[in-house]
C-alpha cells in the first residue's frame, strides 16, 4: 500500500502508529521500525519451502525497480516513530517524483499535486502516459481525483495547503478511499487509452462519494473499494459489458467499511433511481436506497472517447 499510494496515510500507518505508542510509550526509534519491516521482507522469502526457493522468489518474481523501491521505503517508514501519518507519505511522495526515472519534470505544486504524486507511484512504468493524460482529463474528473487522492483518512491531518485542494486541507471529512488493486488498474494499461482509464478511477471515486457522503465526523477513518473485477480488463471490455443495457459497473456496499466493483442488473439501478428520487429518502451511509452506486453518470457513457 505504501510504496505504490495504493492507500491514504490512515490505512497505512494509523494502526501500527497506535501500537508504538501504546505498547512501548513512543519510546521506540526509527532504526526499531526499519528492522522490523527488513524482517518483514525477509519473511516473504521465508514463506516459501527452502532457502533457493525464497532466493528465487526476489529474483524472478519482484522487479528491480519494485524491489528498490521497497528498500528504498525503509527510510521513511522508520520516520513513524516520530512524525505523523500524513507528513511520513507526504515526504515519501516529494521523494518519489524527484528521484523517478525517467525524469517527470520539477515537483508538482496546486491542488492536483498530491493525486499526481499518487499516480506516478501507483502507475510504475506507465507513468509518463498516466501524468500525460491526467492532464486531458475534463474539470470535473481532476477535481474528483485532486480531492479524494488527497483524503487522509486520519482526524485532524490534512497533506500541505500548496499540494492539495481547500476541500481536502481546511474543513476535513471523510472517510477517504483506499482503491483496492487501483495500481494493478493503471499498470495493466497495455494498448489502452490513459485518459479513459483514468476517467473509470474518477467514476470509481465518485460513485464511493455517494455511499459514503463527506462527513467530518468520518474524517479519520477510511473504507476499501475493491476493484479486482476489473483490474485486468482493458477499458473496450468494460465498456462493451456497459453497452448491453443489461447490466451496469456499479461500485456495490458490503458493509460499512468495503465495497467492491461489479456489474448490476440494470433493473437494480433503476431501482435505486427511483429509490433516491424522492428528497426524503434516506440516503445516508447504510441506508437501503445507497447500496449501489453506478460508474456511469445518470446512466451516461463511462468513458468519453476522442480524448487520446
Amino acid at each position: 500500500w505504501f510504496v505504490q499510494a495504493e492507500a491514504p496515510p490512515g490505512a497505512i500507518f494509523t494502526k501500527f502508529r497506535e501500537a508504538l505508542i501504546r505498547d512501548h510509550k513512543s519510546l521506540i526509534t526509527k532504526q526499531d521500525v526499519a528492522l522490523y519491516f527488513v524482517h518483514w521482507l525477509t519473511d516473504l522469502a521465508g514463506a516459501e519451502p527452502t532457502p533457493l526457493a525464497g532466493c528465487e522468489k526476489f529474483v524472478t518474481k519482484f522487479p528491480l525497480p519494485v524491489l528498490n523501491s521497497f528498500l528504498r521505503s525503509f527510510e521513511f517508514v522508520g520516520k513513524i516513530a516520530s512524525n505523523t501519518e500524513t507528513e511520513v507519505m507526504e515526504e515519501y511522495l516529494k521523494m518519489r517524483w524527484q528521484e523517478a526515472e525517467p525524469a517527470v519534470g520539477p515537483l508538482p505544486t496546486g491542488d492536483s499535486a498530491i493525486a499526481r504524486m499518487r499516480l506516478l507511484c501507483m502507475a510504475q512504468a506507465n507513468t509518463v502516459s498516466i501524468l500525460k493524460a491526467f492532464d486531458k482529463l475534463a474539470a470535473e474528473d481532476t477535481e474528483v481525483l485532486s480531492v479524494e487522492m488527497s483524503r487522509t483518512g486520519v482526524m485532524g491531518q490534512s497533506y500541505s495547503a500548496a499540494l492539495a485542494p481547500s476541500e481536502a486541507t481546511e474543513k476535513l471529512m471523510g472517510p477517504a478511499f483506499l482503491v483496492y488493486y487501483g495500481p494493478a488498474f493503471l499498470q495493466s494499461l497495455g494498448s489502452d487509452c490513459p485518459v479513459r482509464r483514468l476517467q473509470i478511477l474518477a467514476r470509481i471515486y465518485g460513485a464511493a462519494r455517494e455511499l459514503w457522503p463527506p462527513s467530518a465526523e468520518q474524517a479519520g477513518r477510511y473504507v476499501t473499494i475493491r476493484i479486482d473485477a476489473i483490474k485486468g480488463l482493458s477499458v473496450s471490455e468494460i465498456c462493451d459489458t456497459e453497452g448491453t443495457s443489461e447490466t451496469f459497473w456499479a461500485v456495490v456496499r458490503k458493509n460499512v467499511n468495503e465495497a467492491f466493483v461489479d456489474q448490476v442488473p440494470s433493473r437494480k439501478v433503476s431501482q435505486r433511481f427511483s429509490a433516491g428520487a424522492d428528497e426524503a429518502a434516506d440516503r445516508s451511509p447504510g441506508s437501503p436506497n445507497c447500496d449501489i452506486a453506478p460508474l456511469g453518470r445518470s446512466h451516461a457513457p463511462l468513458v468519453t472517447d476522442g480524448l487520446c
